[in-house]
């Protein structure tokens, strides 16, 4: 997201949780923002929506290949915030969420396993998941068909999936897990492998 609102830059922090998911506030109207989506869902913002844009994911050794003038910063955190990121990478390899997200969620979409990883595309109106097992079992590239237009999705060397369209812009997508992308977009479609 851009963290613009009305020409004015804003400033956030996660303040709650919402259907497993972080909910941003605002400190300048104390406003909650979904952190997706960009759009104001509470507060006296609500009905506003920031830009949004996709998310590249990498490591550090492939964005020094890609950008070898890259400066690195380490930052130092006291011993609280290194327990709870330990916990929260945990919960990753383990693919459990951690004990309060839960409690928030509503009614789940059950076409999928909570915690499938994939990359959810979005268009106008049509949206689609791609399964992270479904690209691998495709050789690591999907060729679809979303609104009328091709796109392809394809893992990288790190693993991450990657979106590429033949249009000048390439759709907005996300990396995530099945929950979070059907509980923000509750009536996308999931992806399925025509078998030869």
């Amino acid at each position: 997201m851009v963290p613009v609102v009305d020409a004015r830059m804003y400033h956030f922090a996660a303040r709650g949780l919402y259907n497993g998911l972080v909910l941003l506030g605002d400190d300048e109207t104390g406003s909650y923002w979904d952190h997706i989506t960009g759009e104001c869902v509470y507060g006296s913002s609500r009905g506003k929506r920031m830009e949004v844009r996709p998310v590249l994911h990498t490591n550090v050794k492939e964005a020094l290949k890609k950008w070898p003038d890259l400066s690195i910063a380490l930052s130092s955190f006291d011993n609280e915030w290194h327990r709870q990121a330990e916990e929260m990478a945990e919960s990753k390899r383990t693919a459990q969420l951690p004990p309060e997200f839960p409690g928030t969620m509503g009614e789940e979409d059950d076409r999928l396993p909570r915690m499938t990883s994939g990359v959810g595309v979005v268009g106008n109106g049509a949206c689609r998941f791609y399964p992270v097992e479904t690209l691998r079992q495709s050789g690591g590239v999907i060729r679809d068909e979303l609104e009328g237009k091709m796109i392809t999705i394809r893992l990288t060397e790190e693993g991450f999936p990657m979106v590429e369209s033949e249009q000048v812009e390439t759709p907005l997508h996300l990396f995530t897990r099945w929950y979070g992308f059907s509980y923000t977009y509750p009536q996308c479609e999931v992806y399925r492998k025509i078998e030869d």
